[in-house]
């Protein structure tokens, strides 16, 4: 048992308004950010153009109109901010690495819609809007970095429990209740026996608008892991996925399998091809896999392995089995591209735990804790795992995974999906984890 941390007599509780510098708070207000992208990337190039016309033509008036063209590409901004606001705070993530592929999926989408209602798409602010964006948006993550870091309070929380700690991140102990200016947020060890003045400093931080959090809730955000060693540390509850997504998600697993359906259907034809001219025989493989709620199903693969050949349910580095067509189609995940009809045929989603086969996981489930809480949500073609760890088979590495699939279960949403979603790109194209 801890024992009480005593309140100190003079507790303070600072402002911090006027001693936040300027250039911190517009860094820190969303709303200055974002009307400054769009002054910088929409208005000002519109401005520009116009004068430019205006000098070469002189003519007596220019006519101002409001063109599609100028509110998509400020739509485009304002979704790509949002999405950049709401995927920087996941764990795990550096927020520059997602801008360059958040504003050109946001763009990519607003330029597909113009197309298709034959709007005008004006070179100029085709050529400008996207590369201001990404500029003003780099500007503003290296400004945050130099000049408005976050700070997290620690309060009956020790510096070496959380283990590494990111260092962008600028930790302190607050041992006598003075809060400094610009503090993000504050943790506190729920464990910890703090006396009853602790408590009130502690609301009077909630009503200043400074969020606390529990340690275990700042670790899981720091680490992208869910941890549990006993039924005690266990909150089921939180562990139920919100069945609203389940079913919002499924009607979007559906179409977009669709939609996807003939160019995944010639990738699947092209790599058949390849590996029939390599490895005489079937181009599929199926295996039975545990799926939602432990059901068992036929799990559908490009196959990459020789015919005949004797080993274990999973892979090893170097995995002698893998044939040459094989070691690509894994690199790059394209063997996986067969399960858009286990997603038709409602077995599986596009994001998800990876389904793993029956034998593995009645050895997983026989040795890891709470192993089969993973089959609470549909398995995946790619999941938060699998962008993070790999491919997995020791035990030990099993019980790593599942606290990324615990992670994933817990916060299971839209914003979790499209994360998840982007990181897949990149690591189809780097080949992270494949074996």
């Amino acid at each position: 048992m801890k024992p009480v941390i005593p309140m100190p007599t003079a507790a303070k509780l600072h402002s911090g308004g006027k001693q936040r510098r300027f250039i911190g708070r517009v860094l820190r207000s969303n709303r200055c950010v974002l009307g400054l992208a769009l002054t910088l990337a929409v208005l000002v190039p519109e401005l520009t153009h116009r004068y430019a016309a205006f000098m070469a033509s002189r003519p007596s008036s220019l006519p101002f109109g409001l063109e599609p063209i100028l509110i998509a590409f400020t739509f485009a901004i304002a979704v790509g901010h949002l999405s950049l606001e709401r995927l920087g705070v996941m764990p795990l993530i550096s927020a520059k690495g997602l801008i360059v592929p958040t504003f050109f999926v946001t763009f990519s989408f607003t330029l597909l819609a113009l197309f298709a209602i034959k709007a005008p798409v004006g070179r100029y602010h085709t050529l400008t809007a996207f590369p201001i964006t990404v500029i003003w948006y780099f500007v503003v993550a290296a400004l945050r970095d130099r000049l408005s870091p976050p700070t997290i309070g620690l309060i009956g929380v020790q510096l070496p429990q959380f283990g590494d700690l990111p260092p962008y991140i600028a930790w302190k102990l607050i041992k006598n209740a003075d809060v400094d200016p610009g503090t993000s947020a504050v943790v506190v060890d729920p464990h910890a026996k703090l006396d009853l003045q602790w408590s009130h400093f502690l609301t009077r931080l909630v009503l200043e608008g400074v969020p606390v959090y529990h340690r275990s809730h700042i670790e899981e955000g720091l680490s992208g892991k869910v941890r549990f060693h006993s039924h005690a540390d266990n909150d089921f509850g939180a562990l139920l996925p919100s069945l609203t997504y389940r079913k919002t998600k499924r009607v979007f697993d559906v179409l977009i399998a669709f939609l996807a359906l003939a160019p995944v259907n010639l990738v699947i034809f092209i790599a058949a091809i390849f590996i029939k001219l390599e490895d005489p025989g079937p181009a599929f493989f199926m295996q039975t896999r545990r799926g939602f709620r432990g059901r068992p199903f036929d799990c559908y693969k490009l196959r990459t392995m020789r015919l005949n050949c004797d080993g274990p349910d999973y892979t090893v580095e170097g995995d002698e089995r893998i044939t040459k067509v094989g070691r690509f189609l894994r690199k790059t995940r394209i063997d996986e591209l067969p399960q858009v009809y286990n997603i038709l045929k409602g077995e599986m989603s596009w994001i998800g735990p990876r389904p793993e086969a029956t034998s593995l996981a009645e050895l997983y489930a026989a040795n890891v804790p709470f192993y089969d809480y993973r089959h609470a949500v549909y398995p995946g073609i790619t999941g938060w795992a699998a962008v993070h760890q790999g491919n997995v088979a020791l035990i030990d590495a099993a019980k790593e995974k599942l606290a990324y699939d615990f992670y994933y279960i817990k916060y299971f949403s839209f914003w979790l999906d499209i994360l998840i979603a982007l990181k897949t790109v990149r690591i189809m194209i780097s080949g992270f984890g494949s074996r």
